[in-house]
């Protein structure tokens, strides 16, 4: 790396050290300082090239050095100066870089003999495109240096450069720290930059601040320099890798650290306020633990010299994968032994394990554009549970993949308003928008059935492959199927075409149902594109389909004299009407065995009923995870009218046998949604009783809601609690209340159970009184995840006015924390009595929230979670509307919190 900082200060005196910049021979015209106008100059009819929405190829960022202040304590702005080492490949006209809500106060190109360019034209900024302008004649091939000063506003937002607070116990006074946000496009918020994610290069970074205050940045800290009047200028060490805008990090604040070693002699440390620096210890463990894994599984070493994480107080996302300075919000990194539960704990390793894996897929090797997104995300979520499962090997994160995010993306990719994995994105409203279950967990489900049909060996292969060929640059995915095909053909030696494969399952949305027959004892397959509307207008689907919705399908089964053989393998082509397997005269037969594949299966009737009956006679023949299967496929498939509900029903009576987590996960959220469908009907009494009995088994074997128990067993009770108060059991509802009581005279009661108690305790006595007293819980409390839970407690209260309230208090900042007003929100809008209230705001509020937010994924999910279960003509019609009007207004869900309901 000295070497090229080397050859590059060669090239120009302003380079890679600079001092911060003199003044230009002449500035931009004070009229453009900041703001937004027209450009002048150019016939209406010419093509503008500030129109074009990609950065010109021609102009490529060599190196930045970037010093930034920001002022925590004064005027909530900062200051900065970027010097930027532009190479210019071919003539080029109208130098652009992106900016957004910050005010460029100086900016001049200087050549590679110091001169400076002269402006033909003030400079001016391109709204549209976020592009602020230089007209400085024919840039001419050559080095150039490009410095630019400006400033910025670190209050009222929560991306970009952002000022965040905390308050200390027994302080009256809040501390501040200033942090990053930039994932996709908000790094022109912090610096100008050429900010898309395949153009990578080198960043210096220094950070001017008061000295009561530590420096953080991508690279490990150089030099700490007094520069006066209490101020001191922190110094990153010369960069060791290319990046990409959206992975710069940098930080002001007065956190504390814990710190090891991992054993290629990384440094790893987890910052956090110092009053909860002890809740760092279980990150630390894990990260250690899970990056040491990682080296090995991808067959490359950690990149840098250090890797921090740190808990951010204000924090939009779950977390950001910012190469060496991983942030996080901070119920996604700290774990308090008292008030943290076992959900949150898993909540923790999984997250961590997420960034990390990014750590190689995203930052060694990048998307070479937004459309390829899943490339990041779809790989991190699904090895984010390998490395979980190398963290925590009892906690069956392997299988847990079927509940938590294989069915989830189940219910989003069947209906007809899905899209595809890969899709164009252009706007960055658009870019936020794939940002969504589809790029991640549809993403890390299709890589997890690639890994099953590929083999271990081979998949874990191609993966190395790919990122050494790629290492530090960009790709797409054809070059990941390359690689993967190389392997496989070396390692296997079979005869598959991976690229035509995967294709179908990337190139097109939804996904197929495997229809199954036994003649004789021989299987007989064919595929249908499963769409859980029966009345669906395929016709009227978003996206065209490349394949007439037919897929390469891996199709796998185990007859029931042969579930201790591996299973049998059939290659579904999508060209192929009936497939034939070859079986024998058992009983029942199992297909997409352990739910490797992206697909459902509809059995025969005769295989249902013996499915039935082995389920009633010995459920423990069946292996969890294809018990799992059965429930979800059959209730989808009667939702679908594709299946009977007697059947369906018969597939649930040995429930009050069943003690395992992972199938009654499955069951527990059809159960529910079944008990919305039916609840203004009148079998609803009947299936309320049926409901009691199924779970009464359980209920009374965890009837101490204070016991410990095992890490699944306590998500299994949190299932049953959940489920047998809501379907009106006596017991239950009379243990949450009395529960309830107890936490607001403030006596223990489990963090493991704490939500369900405050969820059926509001509904049942949540008056003004509770609600308050439960407000100064949430008020007084210093622990993330409990007040995470207290402030799911207080949207359950069947009170609208004080429901009413709570969105007022949402919107008072100094009442909750920007970064939690989604979630506040999207609580109260899944309390039935509260859900019109949140549709009616958003309807109401839309323009005040994207110009308070921006195009947040956070904010497109809250359309998505106050919405997902309308059923009338009259929602429909509201949705259109609103749609027409707002056509921006659904990007996804926000990063890593996909799948959890702590």
């Amino acid at each position: 790396m000295a070497l090229f900082v080397g050859l590059m200060c060669g090239l120009t005196p302003a380079c890679v050290q600079p001092e911060i910049a003199s003044p230009a021979k002449r500035s931009i015209n004070e009229e453009t300082k900041g703001s937004v106008r027209q450009e002048r100059g150019r016939r209406a009819d010419e093509a503008k090239p500030w129109e074009e929405l990609r950065l010109p190829p021609a102009i490529t960022p060599e190196f930045y050095n970037l010093t930034v202040q920001p002022d925590l304590t004064g005027s909530d702005t900062f200051q900065g100066w970027a010097s930027i080492l532009i190479n210019v490949s071919e003539p080029i006209e109208y130098p652009r870089i992106h900016i957004k809500n910050i005010n460029v106060t100086l900016s001049k190109i200087i050549d590679d003999t110091g001169s400076e360019l002269v402006e033909v034209n003030p400079a001016f900024y391109y709204e549209y495109n976020e592009f602020y302008v230089m007209d400085v004649g024919t840039l001419q091939p050559g080095m150039y240096t490009w410095e630019i000063e400006y400033t910025g506003g670190l209050a009222g937002k929560i991306a970009g450069f952002y000022k965040s607070s905390y308050t200390v116990p027994g302080e009256t006074e809040p501390r501040y720290l200033a942090t990053t946000d930039f994932e996709p496009t908000d790094a022109r918020q912090a610096f100008p930059c050429f900010d898309e994610p395949n153009i990578k290069t080198f960043f210096k970074i220094k950070l001017r601040h008061e000295s009561k205050y530590i420096g953080l940045s991508n690279m490990i800290e150089e030099d700490r320099i007094d520069i006066g009047d209490g101020m001191v200028e922190t110094v990153f060490g010369d960069p060791e890798v290319k990046m990409s805008t959206y992975l710069v990090c940098f930080i002001v604040c007065d956190f504390g650290s814990v710190e090891g070693k991992t054993k290629s002699n990384v440094t790893f440390r987890v910052f956090a306020p110092e009053h909860k620096i002890e809740e760092a210890y279980y990150a630390l463990k894990v990260g250690i633990n899970i990056t040491e894994y990682f080296e090995e599984y991808f067959g490359l070493p950690y990149s840098l010299k250090k890797l921090d994480m740190i808990a951010i107080p204000d924090f939009s996302a779950g977390a950001m994968e910012n190469w060496g300075l991983i942030t996080y919000r901070e119920q996604y990194l700290l774990i308090d032994n008292v008030t943290s539960s076992a959900s949150y704990k898993q909540l923790v390793c999984v997250v961590v394990s997420h960034e990390l894996a990014h750590q190689w897929f995203g930052n060694i090797v990048t998307m070479d554009w937004w459309d390829d997104l899943w490339l990041n995300e779809g790989f991190a979520s699904y090895v984010e549970y390998l490395g979980a499962d190398q963290a925590e090997p009892t906690w069956q994160m392997q299988e847990q993949f079927v509940v938590n995010d294989l069915y989830s993306v189940f219910r989003l990719d069947q209906i007809v308003s899905s899209h595809p994995i890969i899709i164009d994105v252009n706007r960055p409203e658009e870019i936020s928008e794939v940002f969504d279950s589809i790029s991640y967990s549809k993403g890390a489900s299709v890589i997890r059935m690639l890994n099953d049909f590929m083999g271990e060996e081979s998949f874990k292969e191609g993966l190395q492959r790919y990122l050494k060929k790629y290492e530090f640059g960009n790709a797409k995915s054809a070059d990941l199927w390359e690689q993967l095909q190389s392997a496989y053909d070396d390692i296997v030696k079979g005869n598959l075409d991976i690229a035509d494969i995967m294709d179908t399952w990337t190139k097109q949305m939804g996904f197929p149902v495997v229809n199954v027959e036994k003649d004789m004892n021989d299987l007989v397959l064919n595929q249908d594109w499963f769409l859980v509307d029966p009345n669906a207008n395929r016709s009227a689907a978003p996206f065209e389909s490349p394949y007439d919705y037919k897929w390469e399908i891996p199709f796998s089964s185990k007859f029931q004299m042969q579930l201790d053989d591996p299973p049998n393998y059939q290659w579904m082509e999508r060209t192929d009407t009936d497939v034939v397997v070859t079986g024998d005269n058992s009983d029942w037969y199992i297909a997409n065995y352990e739910e490797k594949g992206y697909y459902r299966v509809n059995y025969d009737i005769a295989n249902w009923e013996a499915l039935s009956l082995q389920l009633n006679t010995d459920h423990t023949m069946i292996p969890i995870t294809d018990r799992s299967g059965l429930l979800d496929d059959a209730f989808n498939l009667a939702q679908a009218e594709q299946l009977d509900y007697v059947k369906v029903l018969d597939m649930t009576v040995y429930m009050d046998k069943e003690m395992e987590y992972i199938p009654w996960d499955a069951a527990y959220s059809n159960f529910m949604w079944l008990s919305d469908i039916l609840r203004y009907q009148p079998a609803f009494a009947d299936w309320r009783v049926y409901l009691q009995s199924k779970t009464k088994t359980l209920l009374n074997k965890y009837n101490d809601w204070s016991a410990e128990v095992s890490h699944l067993e306590n998500f299994l009770r949190t299932d049953i609690i959940y489920l047998s108060c809501s379907s009106g059991d006596p017991d239950c509802l009379n243990e949450a209340l009395t529960q309830f009581y107890k936490f607001l005279n403030n006596e223990t009661v489990s963090a493991n159970v704490l939500s369900p108690v405050l969820r059926f305790g509001m509904e049942l006595d949540g008056g003004q009184d509770n609600w308050d007293a439960l407000w100064e819980r949430y008020v007084n409390s210093d622990t993330s995840a409990e007040k995470s839970r207290i402030s799911f407690g207080l949207a359950r209260t069947r009170h609208v006015w004080l429901l009413s309230r709570y969105i007022e208090y949402a919107m008072d900042e100094s009442k909750i924390r920007r970064g939690d007003f989604f979630s506040v929100l999207s609580y109260i809008s899944g309390n039935p009595v509260g859900n019109p209230l949140i549709w009616d705001y958003i309807r109401a509020n839309w323009e005040y929230l994207v110009d308070r937010f921006g195009l947040s994924r956070s904010l497109g999910s809250l359309t998505y979670t106050t919405t997902q279960y309308y059923s009338t003509e009259l929602k429909l019609q509201q949705m259109e509307e609103f749609f027409e009007k707002y056509p921006e207004a659904g990007a996804g869900p926000d990063h890593a919190s996909r799948h959890w309901n702590a």
